[in-house]
């Protein structure tokens, strides 16, 4: 389940890159009228209008439900969809322990419904103009992830993982690792849109080689990396 997880929030942080990005929040209209309480979302992104609630998930030292809980259960989970769907949220109910591109499938699906029901509605279209390209590019970065996971599922939700730990420890886009080779060494083993694979990173394609003796690798579960080539060819093997 870590994996899973770590994976998932990763994907959806490519995803939704630029978006506003709302953690375990109670908007205003998710109210319960049953109850007069507030549900709660696990994320929401409120200018793509987007929700997401991973469901699945067990506290730890949690037993069973009783028929009694799921039925309570059942009805918030009805409650906040329907809430949603009123307010012209897109609700993706993600379980991590399922196959994970079926589950973006469904996010695929919110992403194109999003887009039309912004196009249509009535916001300005200064805010048409934003947020509607953005959705756009939001759809193509679901859609790469998509087509990487189908290589090897496992692996590259591993890789995932390891990015979003990457994410949290402040890594940036570039990783530059020691001192770069000297300006009058060719860079004779490697180039521009050769198939590599990383050690740690998996597999990615060469984006850019320099004279400054660095290389930089776009990894297919993972950013562009930039590297000393000195220091990362045994780390490298070439695919193609």
């Amino acid at each position: 389940m870590y994996v899973e997880m770590n994976a998932w929030r990763e994907i959806l942080a490519r995803t939704f890159e630029g978006f506003t990005e709302q953690d375990n929040v109670s908007p205003t209209w998710l109210i319960n009228p049953a109850t007069r309480r507030r549900l709660k979302l696990d994320k929401y992104y409120p200018e793509a209008g987007i929700a997401i609630r991973f469901i699945g998930l067990t506290a730890k030292g949690q037993g069973r439900q009783s028929d009694m809980e799921a039925l309570d259960t059942q009805q918030r989970d009805e409650t906040r969809a329907e809430l949603c769907r009123i307010n012209g949220v897109q609700l993706v109910l993600v379980d991590p322990l399922e196959d994970a591109r079926k589950q973006l499938d469904q996010l695929l699906q919110a992403l194109t419904r999003a887009s039309r029901l912004l196009a249509q509605g009535d916001a300005s279209m200064q805010h048409k103009q934003k947020w509607m390209p953005a959705l756009h590019a939001a759809r193509g970065r679901a859609t790469k992830v998509h087509g990487i996971l189908g290589k090897n599922l496992d692996q590259m939700m591993a890789n995932l993982a390891e990015s979003w730990r990457d994410r949290e420890a402040g890594f940036g886009q570039d990783l530059h690792v020691a001192a770069p080779l000297p300006q009058n060494t060719k860079l004779v083993t490697y180039m521009v849109g050769q198939r590599v694979h990383h050690e740690r990173f998996g597999e990615g394609t060469i984006t850019k080689l320099n004279e400054g003796g660095e290389l930089s690798i776009s990894f297919d579960a993972s950013q562009e990396r930039t590297f000393a080539a000195a220091l990362v060819q045994d780390k490298l093997t070439a695919l193609s």
